[in-house]
């Protein structure tokens, strides 16, 4: 069987069909679970059509297209005022053409770096719970060490940022399985180098190490 006769039941179709004709394919697919593709192939199969293909920009929506170009995708701007992203292209466009300053390079390159950086985020949490990713971006060099990281934090390890250090202490409740599994792939299980003073350790550089020494009693004595 193909994979699009199993994705498709009653109920999903029967939605396509009430709501094809007015809504675009990027919201039926996110409603319906599919990809824009197989909307598409369904949509012809069932010899649906668009009633318009394109909005038409009122003054006011063209306001608000343009005051959100500063600081939003186009992609931002479409999914937000229920458009196409060529129309947010072309408004801004003709915008242009009487006028309009469109943002700088260094600006859309800022706005489309953060945007990714949303869309990675809201991908891995997904992955975290295992759900499907709804991009193709690749979020893990290395998916099992990601996951063991993650694994090592849930149960309260010190993991080094960006590093394959895990660092325990005494108070550090520790899970030979896992640790056994994180050295398998790479992990570095350490201990945190600890310097003990005794307390009658003899001062040698005068008022700087009585201080010293008189403080490492007082929380001696005192507990």
């Amino acid at each position: 069987m193909s994979r699009i006769a199993t994705i498709w039941n009653a109920d999903k179709i029967k939605f396509l069909v009430e709501n094809y004709a007015h809504v675009s394919n990027r919201k039926l697919a996110n409603t319906l679970g599919v990809s824009i593709p197989y909307v598409k192939i369904k949509a012809r199969e069932l010899g649906l059509k668009k009633e318009c293909a394109k909005r038409k920009i009122f003054p006011s929506l063209e306001t608000n297209i343009l005051k959100m170009s500063e600081s939003c995708s186009y992609r931002t701007i479409a999914n937000k005022l229920n458009i196409s992203v060529s129309s947010v292209h072309s408004t801004i466009n003709d915008a242009t053409t009487k006028g309009f300053q469109k943002r700088s390079r260094e600006k859309t390159g800022k706005i489309m770096s953060e945007t990714r950086v949303r869309l990675i985020k809201r991908e891995r949490a997904r992955a975290v719970f295992g759900l499907n990713q709804k991009t193709k971006i690749k979020l893990f060099p290395n998916k099992q060490k990601y996951h063991m990281r993650d694994r090592l934090k849930r149960c309260r390890y010190e993991v080094e940022h960006n590093g394959m250090d895990v660092y325990i202490d005494d108070e550090t409740r520790r899970y030979a399985n896992i640790e056994t599994e994180a050295q398998k792939i790479g992990f570095n299980i350490q201990l945190p180098y600890i310097t003990y003073y005794p307390l009658d350790f003899v001062t040698e550089n005068g008022d700087a190490e009585e201080e010293i020494f008189t403080e490492l009693k007082r929380k001696n004595i005192h507990g």
